[in-house]
């Protein structure tokens, strides 16, 4: 994930050896081999029975956030007269509502699904960027206001209420705060890392870069904020993420030019699977490919190299049997976000088009008229 998806790669174009660390992440569908547990049967092509979708027609639609249901989506607009909104968009029945307006510009929205919440950046003057945390119902739950450069904020899943902050400065330098939202409480953090991520409701992860030489691999610490010491986790990381409790690392080597994605357990750090794919170049160093995690089938979705073009094949690893299967070949490598069951998935720098992943069809989610 996620996650927020803001401009991390605005971020990662002067940080280089950050850009590994927060890669932005992207979601797909099986193939039809792929085993479907939760109906003991295999689906076929034969066996796809497809709603029709109702394109959104919005010409001030910005970027879709995410998927609020299986059939709901979250997306926000700009109208340079009558301001931002966060609306959400049913893909199905072709209806929508505001959740949320602002005469601020709007920078990002980040939706918490489970926890009916949603955080919204907007940007104001002199440098100014207000964080919001609101409900579902539009409600406003906190306001902060920060002077920086570029924020990046990674939100707590297990307690929607914890913020990491990072605030950059023109430079690229940084200071992080922890903050509660619900007791309205901020602290300089100890650990001052950039692109944590949180493994339980008061620990995270993160990779110790080096800030004079960020091209170079670090060893990967966890930090329990309660208790207030750190320990580490493993060496010589490019990438981290977690997935819940599974934890994936990825590792390079120079003279192949492969990554080893490796796969473990949060909590008992028992390696689950390891495997290798090849990095591509990001700026100025390797990194791995854009990727997404689906929880539900266990299935790790990324990209190669396609054998007879410039472009890509997107792929699908079973992280239970190791089993990789191509999904989409020759596709250039953008965002993919997979809807909850597993259905549809939205495809595109803005997330403006959507592929079923049963027949692999893509169309247009929006159009702009």
């Amino acid at each position: 994930m996620a996650g927020l998806r803001v401009s991390l790669w605005i971020i990662a174009a002067v940080m280089t050896g950050l850009t590994a660390a927060c890669a932005p992440l992207h979601k797909g569908g099986s193939e039809s081999v792929f085993q479907d547990e939760s109906e003991g049967k295999r689906k076929s092509d034969g066996e796809v029975h497809e709603k029709k979708i109702i394109a959104l027609n919005d010409r001030r639609f910005d970027e879709t956030a995410g998927w609020l249901d299986n059939e709901t989506i979250l997306y926000t607009r700009t109208d340079p007269i009558a301001g931002s909104e966060v609306r959400s968009y049913d893909i199905f029945k072709g209806a929508g509502e505001t959740i949320y307006k602002t005469d601020d510009r709007l920078i990002s929205a980040e939706l918490n699904r489970e926890k009916g919440m949603i955080l919204i950046q907007t940007m104001g003057n002199d440098s100014e960027i207000k964080l919001t945390l609101i409900n579902l119902q539009g409600e406003q739950l906190f306001e902060k206001r920060f002077h920086s450069h570029e924020l990046q904020v990674d939100w707590n899943e297990y307690d929607p209420y914890l913020l990491y902050v990072t605030a950059f400065t023109k430079d690229w330098n940084f200071d992080s705060f922890l903050i509660n939202a619900k007791e309205d409480k901020t602290e300089k953090d100890v650990a001052q890392a950039a692109f944590i991520h949180w493994t339980s409701s008061s620990s995270f992860e993160y990779i110790k870069w080096n800030n004079q030489d960020r091209e170079k691999p670090a060893p990967v610490y966890s930090n329990d904020i309660n208790a207030g010491r750190e320990k580490k986790v493993a060496d010589d990381a490019i990438l981290l993420d977690v997935f819940k409790n599974l934890r994936m690392i990825v590792t390079s080597s120079a003279d192949s030019g492969n990554g080893t994605y490796i796969f473990s357990d949060v909590s008992s750090s028992k390696k689950r699977l390891s495997f290798t794919l090849p990095l591509f170049s990001q700026y100025s160093s390797l990194s791995p490919a854009e990727y997404s995690y689906d929880d539900k089938n266990e299935l790790f979705y990324t990209y190669q190299p396609s054998e007879s073009s410039s472009l890509f094949d997107l792929i699908a690893i079973n992280l239970r049997s190791g089993e990789r299967q191509v999904i989409r070949k020759h596709a250039e490598m953008l965002p993919i976000t997979i809807s909850p069951d597993g259905e549809y998935a939205l495809y595109g720098y803005t997330q403006n088009e959507i592929i079923s992943l049963g027949s692999k069809k893509s169309e247009p989610l929006v159009i702009k008229e």
